[in-house]
């Protein structure tokens, strides 16, 4: 009962590494050292003192490093590239671009242009101002203030206008004493 005891935790303890590892992790030969480390590469080769060889790194023929990155675009060929992908004008090897100044017209789906819907060159000079279709008034906002740490007030008026003034002191409310 005894061995087969013995057997059978040596199997359950080398079930997870294996039965060799589990050997050489916890028993050593006579004459050896528990507290070496272990290892057969290059490194460890070194330090036992036995002779290694290997290949020498070489130096490589020509230039091994690349060329100088590709200089960045300018804002100037950022814009010609996007207006000629819009306008298919240099994505399509030079087609024809709208001139300044020139109409631009959407057409219709029977392929007649509809002259109702026009596109100039030119912007507005201002856009109407649309406040009052969703309710708001214009002039009827109070002045905004705004307390500064140092006992002023910065106020924001109505037309825009900012101006700084002192605060008023204002008293604090008399408690009564018991």
């Amino acid at each position: 009962m005894r061995k087969s005891a013995l057997v059978g935790i040596c199997l359950v303890l080398s079930g997870c590494s294996g039965f060799g590892k589990f050997v050489t992790d916890t028993a050593t030969l006579p004459g050896a050292n528990p507290n070496a480390p272990g290892g057969e590469n290059l490194n460890m080769r070194r330090v036992r003192g036995y002779s290694t060889a290997e290949t020498p790194l070489l130096p490589a023929g020509g230039n091994i490093w690349p060329g100088p990155p590709a200089p960045l675009p300018t804002l100037e060929d950022v814009e010609k590239d996007r207006i000629g992908t819009i306008l298919g004008g240099a994505s399509n090897g030079g087609g024809s671009q709208l001139p300044d100044g020139g109409e631009m017209s959407v057409g219709e789906p029977d392929g007649q242009p509809d002259t109702s819907q026009s596109v100039t060159g030119k912007l507005p000079d201002a856009e109407p101002d649309a406040a009052s279709k969703y309710g708001v008034q214009r002039g009827s906002a109070s002045t905004i203030e705004i307390p500064n740490g140092d006992g002023t007030v910065t106020l924001i008026h109505p037309d825009g206008s900012v101006t700084t003034t002192q605060a008023k002191k204002t008293q604090a409310p008399a408690t009564p004493r018991p």
